[in-house]
This record gives structure tokens, C-alpha cells and sequence, in this order.
């Protein structure tokens, strides 16, 4: 029995390898010879080029794939599928901003709902752990970043530090972050930065609640996030449904605390509490706010304290990973206060991550190369095929309708003169077969 070509042994290989991860066939450099021969051969043909680039990449050989789809898309710029794979071989090397900035352009490209959808959830995955590399590369970069100055006016609010004893308050160190963060956000003259950025800087330096509060830690972070000014806080309890917030401003250049307040009062009173602070600190700092800065400023997210309670239970188990379980605590949010814009945000928000985290480079893969984007290499024989097999249904739908037909046919011209097969399969696609 003749052996399988190559290209058949590779691709079965690499489909079962990506049922679940990514894990690269067995391919000896004389397989890879052979694909690059096969690569020089087919140097002109687009389909055929992407289905030894799907080899190369199944095989592990990620460079490989990465200038075969680099190939393929210099002759077909708008093949969304040649772009997507183009991002799993960036992403495979590591090269996440390059791998998002293809995801992103296949986003915006003629595809199937559930593509696009499948590449707007690995974007956001991926945001992620560009987030999370970005906090590795600025703690391997900190000599570096130290003698640079930070962006003016930039403000990092750091998760807050629960000293006390009470686990149905420790979420209360996200919650209070996100407040003051989203207070700051207020005022013109700063800039934030996000707290997904914030929050992946101090997953990197496992900061503890007695870290957090530290001026020191909070330079430092300062200094890795690109920050002017860092704020930090902490939650004490003193006495029956009493607690004491107190906040610093630290700056990241010397590690001064350029600002501090406190206040305490009944738990019931946290809101009042947290804008006393924010006023106070601002006007230590000099701050200057307009009318309209001061309004905004007095405006409370929501004034059910167990509403909030369960925001930042939902932050806390975004943070940890665990997003539908975010989504539950920020909807049981909305549901005590529909009003709570941000929990509903969030909820939507948490909910897409949940997805995202299943959307992983091999799922995404199959997506890719099966379903409405197996019609993308109907050629020859394959489109005759096709088109006699819509025939009587187009015969018996439009038969008294010659114009519609007469449309149809141009479509299809249209479609093949701009040698865009993948549009031909979808036009095909939207007549049932007899």
C-alpha cells in the first residue's frame, strides 16, 4: 500500500492535536523539506499555500506558518481565515501584540457570526495575557525603568488591604479600589490606569495586604506601571459596625507620601465615607476642581451597601479567575439595584471572559478550518459541483423571477473575478440543497 502524502499525514496528525491543545505532530526535518518544497511549488496558490501552512503550524514548525500565511495574504489580502492563522502562529512564538493585532483584523472582516465571535473572545483572552507578560517584562526592565520618568499626572490605584478578620469584608479591598479609581477618572487633569493593568503588576509581585500599604511597594509599582503617583488604602474594623479607612498618595519617584486621610463611621456609612477621603486627599494635593468635577464627584454608583458588597465579591472572583462565578455575584448586584450601572457592565463584562477563557489557540484553530470556512477552497470542479447541486432549488425559487437570478449569477462573477472563494461558499451557502 502506498504510503499517505505528506500533507495527509500531517494534517490528521494535527487535527487530533488540536481537539484540545496545541500539541505538535511528529514531523522529522525530511517531512519539513518536503513542505518546503511543497511550499516553493505551490508559491502562487493561495489554498494551497495555506494548507502547508496549517502543516507547518501543526507540526510546531511556527516560523514556518507564520511566512507561509504572511505569503498567502500578500496574494489574498481579505482572506479572513489566512489572517487567523496568521495570529495562532504569532501567538504560538510568542509574539502576543502582533497576534492581537491580527485577531483584531480578522474582527473586523467578512466572516460567519460565530468567527468573529470565536476571534473577538480569543482577543480578549489574549488581552490578558499581554497584561500579565507586559507586568513580567516591566519587573525584569525595573533597573531600567527606574531612572525614567513616569508620565505625568499618572495615578495607579492599588488594591486596598482588609487588616481585619472579617472574611465578608475582605472584598471590600477590590470594591474600594474600583471606587476611588473610577472617582479619579473624574477629574481632567489625571490619567488612570486600569485596573486589570493594575491588579496583573500585583499578581506578579504577590503582594500581600501588609505589602500593599507599604510606600515603598506602592513606589515601586508606581515606577513599573509608568505611574507619577500611586494610591494606596486600608479597611480596619474598630469597633461593632465600625470601620476606619485610611488612604496615602504616594509618589513613585521618591517614595514620599504626598497626601494622607482617614475616616470612620458605621459600615452603613461607606459611601460618605470613601468621598470624604477623595475630597480630602484632593485638596491636599492641591487639586483645583471645576463645578462640574465636583458634581460628578458627588454621585454614588449605587446606595445599597449590599449591592456593593456583592460588586466586589464579583471583582474579587474576577481577579481570581473564576468569571462566571464574577458574573453571578455582579448580576445578584444588578437584581438589588437595577440602577447599578457598573455591576451590569461587568456582568456582561466577566460574562465574555468566561467565554474567552475556553476560546483557546487549538479551539479556535477548529473553528478556523471547519464549518461556513471549509467553503473557502471551492475551485474547479468543487464550484461546478456546487452550483449544480443549488440548481433546481434556484430553478423552482426564482424561475418566474429571471431577474433575481440574473443577480444572483452576477454575484457570483463579482465573487470569482476578485478570486474570493470564501465569499462564493457563503453566497452558496444561503440556498438549501433540493
Amino acid at each position: 500500500m502506498r504510503p499517505a502524502p505528506l500533507l495527509l499525514r500531517v494534517l490528521v496528525a494535527g487535527s487530533a492535536a488540536c481537539s484540545t491543545t496545541v500539541r505538535p505532530a511528529e514531523v522529522t526535518p525530511v517531512d519539513l523539506t518536503t513542505l518546503d518544497a511543497e511550499r516553493a511549488r505551490h508559491e502562487g496558490d493561495p489554498d494551497a499555500l495555506s494548507a502547508v501552512g496549517i502543516s507547518f503550524y501543526r507540526a510546531g514548525a511556527y516560523e514556518r506558518a507564520r511566512d507561509v500565511f504572511l505569503a498567502v495574504l500578500a496574494l489574498r489580502p481579505h482572506d479572513s481565515h489566512a489572517v487567523v492563522e496568521l495570529g495562532l502562529s504569532y501567538e504560538a512564538l510568542r509574539q502576543y501584540d502582533a497576534a492581537l493585532e491580527a485577531y483584531r483584523r480578522a474582527s473586523v472582516m467578512r466572516g460567519s457570526k460565530r468567527e468573529r465571535k470565536a476571534v473577538e473572545e480569543r482577543i480578549v483572552a489574549l488581552a490578558r495575557v499581554i497584561l500579565a507578560v507586559e507586568a513580567r517584562r516591566a519587573i525584569a526592565a525595573e533597573s531600567a525603568l527606574a531612572g525614567t520618568p513616569p508620565a505625568p499626572n499618572t495615578v495607579a490605584v492599588l488594591p486596598w488591604s482588609y487588616l481585619g478578620s472579617n472574611p465578608e469584608l475582605k472584598p471590600l479591598e477590590r470594591g474600594l479600589a474600583h471606587l476611588v479609581l473610577s472617582d479619579l477618572a473624574k477629574v481632567s487633569r489625571f490619567t488612570l490606569v486600569e485596573r486589570e493593568r493594575v491588579q496583573a503588576l500585583a499578581d506578579e509581585l504577590a503582594l500581600d495586604a501588609q505589602g500593599r500599604i507599604e510606600p515603598t511597594t506602592a513606589a515601586r509599582s508606581g515606577r513599573l506601571l509608568r505611574a507619577a503617583e500611586v494610591v494606596q488604602g486600608s479597611i480596619r474594623e474598630t469597633s461593632a459596625g465600625a470601620i476606619r479607612l485610611d488612604a496615602n498618595v504616594v509618589s513613585a519617584s521618591t517614595s514620599e507620601i504626598r497626601a494622607s486621610s482617614a475616616a470612620s463611621n458605621q459600615l452603613a456609612q461607606l459611601f460618605a465615607m470613601e468621598k470624604s477621603l477623595v475630597f480630602d486627599l484632593l485638596g491636599r494635593l492641591g487639586v483645583s476642581l471645576t463645578p462640574a468635577e465636583q458634581r460628578a464627584l458627588a454621585e454614588r454608583p449605587t446606595a445599597d451597601l449590599q449591592a456593593f458588597l456583592s460588586f466586589s465579591r464579583g471583582l474579587e472572583a474576577e481577579d481570581g479567575g473564576r468569571f462566571n462565578e464574577a458574573a453571578q455575584f455582579f448580576q445578584q448586584a444588578v437584581l438589588r439595584d437595577p440602577s447599578f450601572s457598573a455591576a451590569r457592565e461587568r456582568s456582561a463584562r466577566s460574562t465574555r471572559i468566561d467565554a474567552a477563557a475556553r476560546m483557546t489557540p487549538a479551539r479556535l484553530a477548529q473553528l478556523a478550518r471547519i464549518g461556513p470556512g471549509a467553503t473557502a477552497g471551492i475551485r474547479g470542479a468543487h464550484l461546478v459541483a456546487a452550483i449544480q447541486g443549488i440548481a433546481p432549488t434556484l430553478a423552482g425559487r426564482f424561475g418566474q423571477r429571471p431577474g433575481k437570478l440574473a443577480a444572483i449569477r452576477a454575484r457570483v462573477a463579482e465573487a470569482l473575478r476578485q478570486d474570493d472563494p470564501a465569499r462564493i461558499g457563503r453566497i452558496l451557502e444561503t440556498f438549501p440543497r433540493p
